[in-house]
């Protein structure tokens, strides 16, 4: 994302005043704690419905390693590069439709990059996410905690920022997994905008590159039929 990690922990700060500030002036009957949340799966939706469209953006650790990919170079140890530990930023978009108060599906897209004093890496990747609320009529009181994944083509790269060193790039499969929490924070154009704090652990690995990370942020969303 280009951005250095205190403002993305800054944003993050700022994102959750917000959330706290804004749930706790909400009047009584449009606290998501008062609404029925005990729906069956089967029933109208209750908390969530329409387009879903928002994004994500945190902080956190990541690291690779890899070669270049090259056919020639890929299990060459001389031509084998690690990063260590890399500290960074990272954020995504996404659009998705409420099918259920107890699921989100749809589109994906997002970037990562961090740095040390001697290396700097990126991932970049697309595909679908699911986000499933698994405690809608199990425990009401946590209808809105969320577990995710997202899936789909990712490409990463490793590049010495100084010094003589072989780097690593490679494109191909992209997994992340990661939860939520989110609190409305009032109705608008129809629908109602939401916001909290999440974490999600994501990974890209080809045969010539293994690009592992875990981001620490926050999530805002807009619903548009709820």
């Amino acid at each position: 994302m280009g951005m250095r990690t205190p403002a993305a922990v800054s944003i993050f700060a700022l994102v959750l005043s917000v959330a706290a500030s804004a749930r706790a002036a909400l009047p009584g009957d449009a606290d998501p704690s008062k609404v029925d949340a005990t729906t069956a799966f089967d029933g109208p939706p209750q908390r969530r419905a329409g387009v879903v469209i928002g994004g994500s953006i945190g902080a956190g650790l990541a690291g690779a390693s890899g070669y270049p990919n090259n056919a020639t170079r890929i299990d060459d140890p001389a031509y084998y590069a690690s990063s260590g530990l890399l500290t960074g930023t990272g954020g995504s978009i996404f659009v998705l439709g409420a099918l259920a108060d107890y699921v989100n599906f749809g589109f994906w897209f997002g970037t990562q990059s961090a740095s040390s004093s001697d290396w700097k890496s990126r991932g970049i990747a697309g595909g679908f996410r699911v986000e499933a609320f698994p405690l809608v009529s199990l425990f009401p009181k946590l209808a809105d905690l969320s577990l995710f994944s997202h899936f789909g083509v990712g490409g990463a790269t490793l590049d010495a920022t100084r010094g003589q060193y072989p780097g690593a790039d490679g494109v191909q499969s992209f997994l992340g997994v990661g939860a939520f929490y989110e609190w409305c924070l009032g109705k608008f154009l129809g629908g109602h905008f939401a916001a909290g704090p999440s974490i999600e652990y994501d990974a890209i690995f080809s045969r010539s590159i293994d690009r592992r990370g875990m981001l620490l942020g926050a999530r805002v969303v807009w619903y548009g039929g709820k």
